[in-house]
């Protein structure tokens, strides 16, 4: 974006030529906006009657703060902007400055797509904010009187910290999410049960009070766990932001806890809710089976225990413990019946705040597996740094030299469909087995099941920060299927390479090649 603010030349001659400066203090007048208790209503403004209010000292102006020297100023910045701006032109966004400033705040962070999600009112949040010369953005940022959006503005332009809520269904995967987010960010997860514990154990002033509740068997009060939260924040780990989980779990919360950020000029930057379906929820946690001792959990269908048959139903026999093969159980609430009870009280507890949200809210779909969670909430996040690299280039381009030196450099895998196949059919995947059979028959290996190997195999570790495909793809329909399979996780080609090289020098370079049979060795006549 360039952001170009639009101010009638008549309305900066009265801005600029009303300005008079103490010398010494730095310290900035004026004669409307600002004026000294020395200037009397109704006066002219001269070295007689422009004293600073501190010390008493005459004020001065500026030698190109006159008419005069302001109108050479505006032709010469008109002159050089108009056509940087003509340049820029599909980027430009005119606000209008010619307003107060909490109006151009708002429009600017209109232009910027800065949400602003419901927050609590303020007498002042509706007034507008003199920026008087010499004063810095951040006393305006600062100012009680700023408008929501200056203050999103302020967050937006990395003032702020970066404040999450992880919202998610029994089952939904916020254990195995959360350590991500955590170590993408670099921001501590808060869980409202792990902040009482501290403060209690830390005998500060709001964990006292929370003790006592407890110890009388009372329920924390609202104001208590807030009051909790903000001693937790100003905690030298959240310096950059933080993490709430299992906080807000009601909209009066939702709103104290926006009236407490609101104090700091903050507010909540994204709200990420994981959907599941219900019916994927009670696959996921009626399956779960856990040894007591140790706290390994098992899975009927996603991690079963060696001693469970294939195709036989689970019980307390043939569920067992794979290191000491000691019976497995399953909790009291890991059934249907205390799920659907769980699940009807959460969506009936969460589907008020995130309407209270709704404008940083984001719906992410975590019904997959792990690794394509993942993706969708770390590209949601801003951290999918995945390099997805596609290399091209006609026989003799150079490819296989050109390869390895971008695998070194960006710590990625060159992947070819040859040995991706080959690796399915050795390793005995399902697509593997499919593409063996194929192949053996002499047919070719359809799209869809190339697909579905690069799928796979983009999906291993050593992709985690990318990878280059090679070889792949090599039709626009098998494009077009890349691209639905990135846009899965969130992802898209980062970058394509073509290697041109003329059509002679292909062939000077191909048709001078000799080469050793036994040892491989190349050479050149040339």
């Amino acid at each position: 974006k360039v952001i170009q603010l639009d101010v009638p030349d008549a309305v900066l001659e009265e801005r600029i030529c009303g300005r008079w400066i103490h010398k010494d203090s730095g310290r900035s007048y004026h004669v409307k906006f600002a004026p000294p208790k020395s200037l009397k209503e109704g006066e002219t403004p001269s070295a007689e009657n422009m004293k600073d209010d501190e010390t008493g000292e005459a004020l001065y102006q500026r030698a190109d703060d006159t008419s005069e020297a302001l109108k050479a100023r505006l032709e010469g910045y008109h002159k050089q902007t108009v056509p940087i701006l003509e340049h820029y032109t599909t980027a430009v966004e005119t606000v209008n400055g010619d307003r107060p400033q909490g109006a151009i705040w708002d429009e600017v962070a209109k232009v910027l797509s800065i949400g602003t999600p419901s927050r609590p009112s303020t007498a002042g949040s509706s007034r507008s904010v003199k920026l008087l010369p010499g004063q810095g953005l951040d006393k305006v940022f600062d100012n009680a009187e700023t408008t929501p959006a200056m203050r999103t503005l302020r967050r937006s332009l990395a003032f702020g910290r970066n404040i999450l809520i992880l919202f998610g269904p029994p089952g939904a995967g916020k254990g195995t999410i959360a350590p991500k987010i955590v170590s993408g960010l670099g921001i501590p997860q808060l869980s409202t049960g792990d902040m009482l514990r501290a403060a209690v154990k830390a005998g500060t002033e709001v964990g006292k009070q929370a003790d006592e509740v407890m110890k009388s068997g009372g329920l924390v009060s609202d104001e208590i766990v807030v009051g909790i939260i903000k001693d937790r924040i100003k905690e030298e780990d959240c310096a950059k932001g933080f993490i709430l989980d299992g906080f807000p779990r009601t909209v009066p919360q939702a709103e104290m806890l926006d009236k407490c950020l609101f104090e700091t000029g903050e507010m909540v930057s994204k709200v990420i809710q994981l959907d599941v379906p219900d019916a994927v929820l009670e696959e996921r946690i009626c399956g779960r089976w856990i040894h007591k001792d140790s706290g390994r959990s098992y899975h009927v269908k996603f991690a079963p225990p060696k001693s469970l048959p294939a195709g036989a139903g689970p019980c307390e026999a043939n569920m067992r413990d794979d290191a000491t093969g000691e019976a497995l159980y399953q909790r009291a609430d890991d059934t249907a019946e205390a799920l659907e009870e769980r699940l009807r009280t959460y969506h009936e507890q969460t589907v008020p705040i995130l309407n209270h949200y709704s404008s940083v809210t984001n719906h992410l779909d975590a019904s997959g597996g792990r690794d394509e969670v993942m993706h969708v909430v770390m590209a949601a996040l801003g951290l999918q740094a995945r390099k997805v690299l596609v290399l091209f280039g006609p026989p003799g381009a150079g490819k296989g030299t050109v390869a390895p030196v971008l695998v070194e450099s960006l710590g990625i895998p060159q992947l070819s469909t040859g040995d991706m196949l080959r690796a399915a059919v050795g390793a005995g995947t399902e697509l593997g087995r499919q593409a063996e059979d194929l192949m053996k028959n002499g047919q070719l290996v359809p799209d869809e099941l190339v697909c579905g190997v690069v799928r796979d195999r983009i999906q291993e570790a050593d992709c985690d920060k990318g990878f280059i495909l090679d070889g792949f793809p090599r039709s626009v329909a098998q494009a077009e299927m890349l691209d639905a399979t990135l846009a899965e996780t969130g992802e898209k080609v980062s970058k394509v390479i073509q290697l041109d090289v003329p059509d002679a020098v292909l062939e000077e370079r191909i048709c001078g090649r000799w080469m050793h049979k036994a040892a491989g060795r190349s050479y050149h006549v040339k």
